[in-house]
C-alpha cells in the first residue's frame, strides 16, 4: 500500500482526518536514555541490556540510531516499526507524525518505563531478562518503582513542553498504599497529566478496586476528568502459577517478542482474564454508581471479551439482586457509560459491533504507534472491517468514543 491509496484520501471522510489514537508510545532505544530518565537508566541497562537487544523492530537496543531523524512520510508512519520510526523518541515530531496518520490527538504510553513494569510485574521477568545466575543483586521492585518515577518526571517536563492538547502522555501510579497511590496521582494532575495508568493485574494499593477506601482516589480522578487506563504490560502477575504456559512448545514467543507483549498463543488468549477481571470487581463493586463521571479506558488488551462481559455481569446481577441492590444500572451500563476498550487491528470489531450494538460506544480505534503489534496501514484495515456500517457508526469508532478519554 502507498500513500496514494490511504482510505481517508479515497473515501473523503473527513473524520478520519481527525483521529482519537487511544494507543502510542514513547519508544526511545536505550543509548538515548540517559538525558530524559537519569542515572537509574544506566541501571537498568546494565540489568538487562543483553535481553532487551532479541526483539526485533521491537528492539530498544539500536546503537546504529544517531536519533530521531527518519524522514515524516505517509510510508514511514505507516509501515516503520521501533525506535527507528520518526517521532519515536522526539516528542517536538510527533505531532508531525500525526498530522500524517489524520490522528488529532493521541494517549502516549511508556517504553522505558514499560521495562521496567515487566521487571516488576512479571514473575517471569527475573529468567526473561536472563538474570538467573547472573552476579547481579537487585531488588527488582525497588528498581522499577525508580523507573515509574523518572518516566512521570520525563512525562510531566514533556507535557509542560509540548502542551497536551494533542499529546496525552499517561503518568504510571503504582504506590503499594492508599496514600502512595494519591500523593502520585495528586502530583501528576497538578503538573499538568491528563491520564493516569494503572497496573491491570495487580490490585491497586494491594486491595480490592471496589473497596471503599479508594474512593478517594477514583474521586480524585473523576473529578480532575482525568481518566484512568490499563494497558497490556502489567497484566502477567494476576496468575499466581507462571506454569500454564512453561515448558510447551506450541506456546515459545515469536521472533520480536518484547517485554509487554509476549507474543504466544497462550499468553495472547489469555489477556482478557486481566481486563475482565478488574471491571468485574468495579462494576459489581460500585465504583461506578459511586464516581459517575469516572472514565476508564483498556488498551491493547483486546476487546473481544467485552460483549461476554456484560452477559456475564447481567446475568449475575439478577442472580445476586440482594447484594447488588445498590446499583441503579443494569451493570452492562456501566460498562457502555464510563468504559472504552482499543480492540486490536486484527480482531473482527464488526462482528461485535454487530452481536453488541448497546456497546457501540465502548470501542475506540488505536494505532500502537510505532510497536509492530499495532499492524501497518492498522486504520486502513479498521476502515474496511467496518466497510458495512455507516458513516456515523465510524465516526463514533474512530472519534468520538475516543473523545471519551481524551476529552478537550
Amino acid at each position: 500500500m502507498v500513500a496514494t491509496e490511504l482510505k481517508e484520501n479515497r473515501e473523503g471522510r473527513e473524520f478520519l482526518r481527525h483521529v482519537i489514537d487511544l494507543d502510542s508510545h514513547e519508544m526511545m532505544p536505550t543509548h538515548l536514555w540517559a538525558e530524559p530518565f537519569g542515572p537509574v537508566a544506566q541501571e537498568f541497562i546494565d540489568l538487562a541490556h543483553r535481553r532487551m537487544a532479541d526483539a526485533a523492530e521491537n528492539s530498544l537496543v539500536r546503537p546504529d540510531l544517531i536519533g530521531d531523524v527518519a524522514e515524516i512520510t505517509a510510508e514511514s508512519v505507516w509501515a516503520m516499526k521501533g525506535p527507528g520510526a520518526p517521532g519515536a523518541a522526539d516528542f517536538s515530531r510527533r505531532a508531525e507524525v500525526m498530522d500524517v496518520m489524520g490522528v488529532h490527538r493521541q494517549l502516549v504510553f511508556p517504553g522505558f518505563a514499560q521495562a521496567g513494569m515487566f521487571l516488576h510485574y512479571n514473575p517471569a521477568s527475573a529468567g526473561f531478562y536472563k538474570l538467573a545466575g547472573a552476579e547481579v543483586d537487585v531488588d527488582r521492585r525497588e528498581l522499577a518503582h525508580r523507573v515509574f518515577a523518572a518516566h512521570n518526571d520525563w512525562a510531566i517536563r514533556t507535557t509542560k513542553e509540548l502542551g497536551a492538547d494533542r499529546i496525552r502522555i499517561v503518568a504510571f501510579c503504582a504506590g503499594e498504599t492508599i496514600a502512595e497511590l494519591l500523593a502520585q496521582a495528586e502530583h501528576a494532575i497538578a503538573e499538568g497529566i491528563r491520564a493516569i495508568q494503572i497496573p491491570v493485574g495487580a490490585p491497586p494499593a494491594g486491595m480490592s478496586p471496589a473497596d471503599r477506601r479508594l474512593d478517594p482516589f477514583w474521586a480524585l480522578c473523576a473529578e480532575a476528568n482525568v481518566p484512568i487506563v490499563v494497558h497490556v504490560g502489567s497484566h502477567q502477575c494476576l496468575f499466581a502459577s507462571q506454569a500454564w504456559n512453561a515448558d510447551v512448545p506450541e506456546f515459545e514467543p515469536t521472533v520480536g517478542e518484547s517485554e509487554e507483549f509476549n507474543v504466544e498463543p497462550y499468553g495472547a488468549a489469555s489477556l482478557q482474564f486481566a481486563p475482565d477481571n478488574m471491571l468485574c470487581a468495579m462494576i459489581l463493586g460500585g465504583v461506578f454508581e459511586r464516581h459517575p463521571m469516572l472514565r476508564f479506558g483498556v488498551v491493547e488488551l483486546g476487546a473481544h471479551w467485552v460483549g461476554p462481559l456484560a452477559e456475564k455481569l447481567d446475568m449475575y446481577a439478577g442472580q445476586f439482586s440482594k447484594p447488588l441492590r445498590n446499583l441503579t444500572m443494569p451493570p452492562s451500563r456501566y460498562l457502555a457509560r464510563n468504559v472504552r476498550v482499543t480492540p486490536f487491528h486484527f480482531e473482527p470489531v464488526d462482528l461485535y459491533l454487530a452481536r453488541h450494538p448497546d456497546l457501540c460506544d465502548v470501542y475506540c480505534y488505536s494505532s500502537d504507534y510505532p510497536h509492530r503489534e499495532g499492524g501497518k496501514y492498522a486504520k486502513d484495515i479498521f476502515v474496511d472491517r467496518l466497510h458495512g456500517f455507516d458513516d456515523a457508526t465510524l465516526e463514533k469508532f474512530f472519534v468520538t468514543n475516543g473523545e471519551y478519554i481524551l476529552p478537550a
